[in-house]
């Protein structure tokens, strides 16, 4: 046993005796000035994060001056002047300083509850035609998403991705939220026309709703990718998705493997979906068959388990073969644990 034991930790100082990269989900509070990201991006520095995902559009509100989106709730209670640009800003200082920035979508998302907003621009009052619903017709609410089988959202889909990529030409995007929250989605009276149109265009095969909503989030993905190539931009798309690839596609339809191996999508950021050693060693492992090399990054959610827990966690995930993880929280004590166990590259 003493030898085993010996022979494990040598094992495990070797694999771990490099760097990983450090990513990490900015909130929206942190891009309301310019002191604000400068803060930001000194705590990058500190804490060796080499990767900021930037939520550009999230609850179809826009951080950015957008023809399609209404402004930001957190831009107009922070009172951010007009005239600044935070991501423009963040992506300049994020150059000077050698920080990624990726810019993070959430395509679906309307509201994460019943208390809509009343602003009478917002996707919710403008179009709340677009809205998923239930099989019964009721409006679902946990959360409100346009529903993406409706045509009209696809278009909407995509016309907010080329303008994000005109205005700004981002190396990277991260698409955020690209699912069918749970299978009770998908309802939409226009939806479920285009579905019926679907199945008649695949009449020499059976088809059911599940297809078509696997179909219909693939057909988005491979649309954006389109429209990149048509604005001749540099722009490579990541996704973030459940660890558990079967589970993603049955209860999700987000079929985000297939979309990771053809090339459509650089890399997943893999939430896991219980945070646990076993399930993180197994999804990791599977990871590592499935997945073309170096197109997955591990992503965890500390404040969800105690500190030795992920501590634990963290150790037996160092095992693999990967070279950057995401956390989604700016925590010292997080953040010093991830730094003394090699993951944030010194500058």
């Amino acid at each position: 046993m003493i030898v085993f034991a010996l022979v494990f930790v040598t094992a495990w100082s070797q694999e771990n005796s490099r760097f990983r990269e450090l990513g990490v989900v900015v909130e929206r509070t942190d891009l309301i000035s310019e002191s604000s990201i400068d803060k930001l991006l000194g705590n990058c520095i500190k804490y060796r994060i080499g990767t900021l995902y930037i939520p550009v559009v999230s609850y179809m509100e826009a951080l950015y001056d957008s023809k399609l989106l209404p402004r930001s709730n957190v831009l107009i209670n922070n009172k951010t002047p007009l005239d600044f640009d935070p991501i423009s800003y963040i992506m300049e200082k994020g150059e000077t300083f050698g920080v990624k920035i990726v810019l993070t979508i959430d395509p679906l998302t309307v509201w994460p509850g019943k208390d809509l907003p009343v602003n009478a621009l917002h996707i919710s009052n403008s179009h709340s035609d677009w809205l998923s619903r239930d099989s019964m017709g009721m409006l679902l609410y946990d959360p409100v998403i346009m529903d993406p089988g409706v045509p009209e959202v696809q278009s909407f889909i995509i016309a907010v991705f080329k303008e994000l990529m005109l205005k700004y030409n981002p190396t990277y995007i991260a698409i955020d939220s690209l699912e069918y929250p749970d299978n009770s989605y998908g309802y939409n009276p226009y939806a479920m026309k285009s579905f019926e149109t679907f199945k008649r265009q695949n009449f020499n095969k059976p088809i059911n709703i599940d297809d078509y909503r696997v179909h219909v989030l693939s057909d988005i993905v491979s649309r954006i990718n389109e429209v990149r190539d048509s604005l001749g931009v540099r722009t490579r798309f990541y996704i973030f998705c459940n660890s558990d690839p079967e589970l993603s596609k049955k209860d999700n339809f987000q079929d985000w493997v297939v979309w990771v191996n053809s090339g459509d999508i650089s890399k997943a950021i893999m939430w896991y979906w219980y945070p646990d050693v076993r399930n993180v060693r197994y999804d990791t492992s599977r990871a590592e068959d499935n997945i073309l090399s170096g197109r997955f990054i591990p992503a965890l959610s500390p404040l969800e388990m105690g500190k030795s827990q992920f501590t634990l966690i963290m150790k037996n995930l160092l095992e693999y073969d990967f070279d950057e993880m995401t956390i989604d929280v700016f925590d010292r004590s997080i953040l010093e644990t991830l730094n003394s166990l090699k993951v944030g590259v010194p500058r």
